[in-house]
């Protein structure tokens, strides 16, 4: 059993990747309803601009992380004021929404192909060391597993007490809940959309820059992932926080822990992790459509809304 440290803090390090890039899915699916496929871009952007800042600022996580957050929050507004809003405002159909977020990841993706092309970065690794901060059981738990657990630890506490406590986070609550009630109660729609667009891109690029030291960065390296994401978040009940935690665990240790365990003992090969999100996704929606997670139903959020204020 020698295989199981290593598998297991391999296991948290992508859960904790997943969990930043997926709760953003989920604050879009909470409050616009919208199941945006061009999410995944926002990991890819926030992976070149770690790799982008760590040739001038090798190592520094810090600033590296908060580049990552502020470009791919900066993005995801920029889709949102160009493509969707005025979509929404002409009340599109749901599909062409869906139809649009497609176009939108194509249109990003192959923009950093070619901004990477020009740059000669098409295929390349930040200037980020992974060191070795202590052993567990003969593991070395590096710098990266390090920041990306506290970083998706301090997020997830952050955002329940923004949502719980903040005026914003009230009205955001209120809008997922219901939209036409939230707006006749005075509640500004459209600042509150933009607020959700900031968090889900930022946590979306920070995902992906805590994700860039351990891979390839390429243009494909978000939509290499797409199919990941919207397994946690299907497996959470597509809006629920506490599910897209859940499904983050789930998966994160079913592509490491429980692929080790079939492989070292049964000799699956690992080609085959690829199987696990459509695997999770299938047995979610016959077993359990509605997913596994927790979430508010609309009057109570409403009231709690209401009660804050």
């Amino acid at each position: 059993m020698g295989w199981l440290p290593g598998s297991i803090l391999r296991s948290i390090f992508e859960s904790g990747i997943f969990l930043m890039i997926s709760i953003g899915l989920t604050l879009t699916l909470s409050v616009i309803k919208l199941p945006n496929f061009a999410h995944a871009e926002f990991l890819t952007i926030g992976a070149y601009t770690s790799l982008v800042i760590s040739q001038v600022l090798p190592n520094n996580l810090v600033v590296i992380i908060l580049a990552s957050f502020l470009t791919a929050a900066i993005l995801a507004l920029a889709v949102h004021n160009t493509v969707f809003k005025p979509l929404i405002n002409r009340k599109s159909s749901a599909y062409i929404l869906v139809l649009a977020s497609f176009a939108a990841a194509q249109f990003i993706r192959y923009s950093v192909f070619v901004a990477g092309s020009l740059g000669g970065v098409l295929s390349a690794h930040p200037l980020i060391t992974v060191t070795p901060i202590v052993y567990i059981a003969g593991q070395a738990l590096t710098n990266i597993y390090l920041a990306t657990l506290i970083v998706a630890l301090s997020s997830t506490i952050l955002l329940s007490l923004f949502f719980k406590y903040t005026l914003i986070g009230k009205c955001m609550r209120a809008v997922s809940s219901n939209t036409t009630l939230a707006q006749l109660s005075g509640i500004r729609i459209g600042y509150i959309v933009s607020v959700m667009w900031i968090l889900a891109g930022g946590l979306g690029g920070v995902g992906g820059a805590l994700l860039s030291p351990y891979v390839t960065v390429t243009p494909a390296l978000g939509f290499n992932l797409l199919l990941e994401i919207f397994a946690v978040v299907i497996f959470g009940g597509l809006t629920s926080f506490v599910g897209t935690i859940i499904g983050s665990l789930i998966m994160g240790f079913a592509e490491n822990t429980f692929m080790d365990f079939l492989n070292i003992y049964f000799g699956v090969p690992y080609t085959y992790t690829q199987l696990i999100p459509f695997s999770l996704i299938i047995i979610v929606l016959l077993v359990k459509p509605t997913g596994f997670g927790v979430s508010y139903s609309a009057n109570k959020a409403l009231r709690r809304f209401f009660k804050g204020n």
